[in-house]
């Protein structure tokens, strides 16, 4: 049982925490260096340290790490603070239970399930199955492993045969997680062939077809293509009803990643971005970036309830899944994963407390958000869109008749930089072809449209600042 003064540690550090997320004056970004973090903190294990220092070294944690509950955090493809996904953190973390079986984690069975059927019914799947991951890099490794076994399931017993090689294709603008896929899966790297975007960011199906013909003409075997809804840089969708057709055409698998896109399905006004989905054989669809739950929530969902099941079934299980009479709840027989951590409770909580209703306006809300940051920078005499507004991402450059062209990509990373080192917001940036973009993501629920003003007049202000360095 705890000590009375650990019960007083978790005590004091919960009034530190409500005392953060009330604190209006905390700096997004604190900016700190390695130099000063390996001064202020005793990272070195070693010898046992008292409570009090603990309790030290906690608000030195929390003082020092980025505020990405801020509605001034545009950073990545998550932000914000939501009490319910918290609330399912702690709960998570005080039982600490896993996700094998039903004897070991029974409630949480039932709502996984739940949310693996309501999620599916939104992608469009009638009679599909899934389970929960460790984010979508793992969605889409689960996917492109599904897809393989579909056209080769001799391979789960005798490996890849060396007679052909297996080829898959995604657009130039996909995540990296499917070149990775190809690697871990023994693909290799080379086989999974970038299919080239439209100006707009989008896979040119013409160009797939090309690939596809060209990969069949060389004696290999395609079996994959993966689709982007929602691409990390541009927030671009892919043309799926498009790409499922040619799928279908060629007898291959067709894979969604919808990480970043996916939780459009929850809008009636913005499903429309993934019309046909539910043609695809799986999605991938993180909760904890476009839903606002904390890290991480990700599932992989299945138009073949069985599939994971064959991919997953193993020998020597028996110590583990030995209940004949729960067998299809024991959730661990269609896991990579042994040991799971019980990431659907923070999402059950808080789709109960804002209902399908609740969920829709906030995504539309998001999207408004997103409109209004696209006419702050459509207003701007300094400022340039790089690509047009698909999603939440908006990407513009620093571009003004103050300093050369050729000048415009190194200021814009110079005024993100100053942005950053100010701390006061916190934005990432990207490329688009050659140019150099700041991208602002509008992923907060909390987030309105004094937060882009200020936000805005903080890019203005680092503009001035930065421009008499380029001479």
């Amino acid at each position: 049982m705890l000590k009375q003064l650990e019960l007083e540690l978790i005590q004091d550090i919960h009034k530190k925490i409500e005392s953060l997320l009330i604190d209006s004056n905390r700096k997004v970004n604190p900016a700190s260096s390695v130099e000063i973090l390996e001064k202020e903190i005793d990272i070195f294990l070693g010898q046992s340290s008292e409570l009090d220092e603990i309790r030290n070294l906690i608000d030195q944690y929390l003082y020092h790490s980025v505020n990405t509950g801020n509605p001034n955090f545009y950073n990545q493809l998550f932000s914000g603070f939501t009490p319910t996904g918290y609330l399912g953190e702690l709960i998570t973390a005080i039982t600490n239970s896993s996700m094998y079986t039903f004897e070991m984690s029974p409630v949480s069975t039932l709502i996984e399930n739940e949310l693996i059927n309501k999620m599916c019914s939104y992608v469009g799947y009638k009679n599909g199955f899934g389970t929960f991951v460790t984010g979508g890099s793992n969605g889409n490794l689960v996917g492109m492993l599904a897809g393989l076994f579909s056209h080769s399931p001799e391979s789960k017993l005798n490996g890849l045969s060396s007679e052909k090689k297996f080829t898959a294709f995604v657009s130039d603008e996909s995540h990296y997680s499917f070149m990775k896929a190809g690697h871990q899966l023994g693909i290799g790297t080379n086989q999974i062939r970038r299919v080239p975007c439209d100006s707009n960011g989008r896979m040119d199906i013409q160009q797939l077809i090309n690939l596809i013909q060209l990969s069949i003409e060389a004696d290999e075997k395609p079996f994959f293509v993966g689709a982007t809804a929602g691409t990390t840089v541009r927030g671009a969708f892919d043309p799926i009803g498009e790409i499922a057709d040619v799928c279908k055409s060629f007898g291959l698998w067709f894979h969604i990643d919808g990480s970043w896109g996916g939780s459009v399905l929850l809008s009636s006004k913005h499903k429309n971005l993934i019309d046909g989905s539910k043609y695809s054989d799986s999605f991938t669809w993180c909760a904890h970036k476009m839903m606002g739950m904390p890290l991480v929530c990700t599932v992989s969902l299945f138009n073949d309830k069985d599939i994971l099941l064959k991919i997953n079934d193993v020998k020597g299980t028996d110590y583990l899944f030995h209940s004949k009479d729960h067998q299809e709840l024991d959730l661990g027989l269609y896991s990579l994963q042994c040991g799971r951590r019980v990431d659907v409770l923070k999402l059950w909580l808080t789709w109960k407390y804002f209902g399908d209703n609740g969920y829709e306006e906030r995504i539309n809300h998001l999207f408004n958000m997103a409109k209004y940051a696209s006419y702050k920078v459509e207003t701007s005499a300094n400022l340039r869109l790089l690509s047009p507004t698909i999603s939440l991402n908006i990407c513009f450059q620093v571009q003004t008749e103050r300093v050369k062209q050729k000048q415009w990509n190194e200021l814009t990373i110079s005024v993100r930089e100053s942005l950053c080192k100010d701390g006061d917001v916190m934005v990432n940036y990207a490329e688009i072809g050659n140019k150099f973009c700041i991208r602002l993501v509008t992923v907060n629920f909390d987030l309105t449209e004094k937060h882009l003003d200020f936000f805005f007049n903080k890019v203005e202000e680092m503009i001035d600042k930065e421009i008499p360095n380029f001479s």
